[in-house]
């Protein structure tokens, strides 16, 4: 796996929270609320952790991956274009809009494609739409939450369609080896999935009830002939 904070690839730019260890014991666990959470998150605050990790995964990837392209293929919180453009003003995006729109649409202040006729249409559309640039990376962000019998489709061809490497992340309710099966082919960088309340702290390390949804971020590497390398 390859560890996002570590030394080659720098610190996490931009995902700042408050720690509070505990007192009397030497420990590496973090209280990351410094309150006791709640049982479980009301729906908003299930979309306002959730726009946390978006904003977190996006502070890495723009910072330390350097992509400035992203494709938003099915994230649930409102406002992705903000999220993406604090950290790359410049950044394009592509949105995958939910079946039943036809056509390619402008959506926000980027542009969409139909999400008509599934993952193999929609992979299609990305090809050879010219709204991405395949040669250089592009991060794909999927973070709908799926369960254990409904894993997102497409990967492993969206896989072999970025010739210059990319990232994806997804979420899932499913447990972690479920979340990891349906990232493959992708390579999980570290701490592979962990809850989306504090990713990329792993969950060992940290005292807080999680929202009981994980977060992970996969990386393909650009292919031989394929779009110039970037740095980790």
């Amino acid at each position: 796996m390859t560890d996002v904070r570590g030394n080659e690839a720098g610190p996490l730019t931009g995902a700042h929270r408050d720690t509070v260890r505990r007192s009397g014991r030497r420990s590496r666990v973090v209280d990351l609320a410094g309150r006791a959470p709640r049982p479980a998150p009301e729906p908003d605050e299930a979309v306002r952790r959730h726009a946390a990790f978006l904003d977190r995964v996006t502070a890495y990837l723009c910072a330390d991956a350097r992509i400035g392209q992203f494709v938003d293929w099915g994230c649930p919180v409102p406002g992705i274009d903000g999220i993406v453009r604090a950290h790359r003003p410049g950044a394009r995006l592509v949105h995958v809009s939910p079946p039943g729109v036809a056509g390619t649409l402008t959506a926000s202040d980027g542009a969409a494609v139909s999400g008509d006729g599934g993952p193999s249409a929609v992979l299609h559309r990305l090809a050879t739409s010219g709204l991405v640039d395949l040669d250089e990376p592009v991060a794909v962000l999927m973070t709908r939450s799926f369960t254990a019998d409904a894993p997102p489709g497409g990967i492993a061809a969206l896989h072999g369609l970025l010739r210059g490497g990319g990232y994806l992340a997804l979420a899932s309710a499913a447990p972690r080896p479920v979340l990891l099966r349906a990232l493959a082919p992708f390579h999980p960088v570290e701490p592979g999935a962990a809850d989306l309340a504090w990713w990329p702290y792993p969950d060992e390390d940290v005292a807080a009830r999680g929202t009981g949804v994980l977060g992970a971020l996969g990386r393909a590497p650009a292919q031989q002939g394929g779009g110039r390398r970037w740095r980790r």
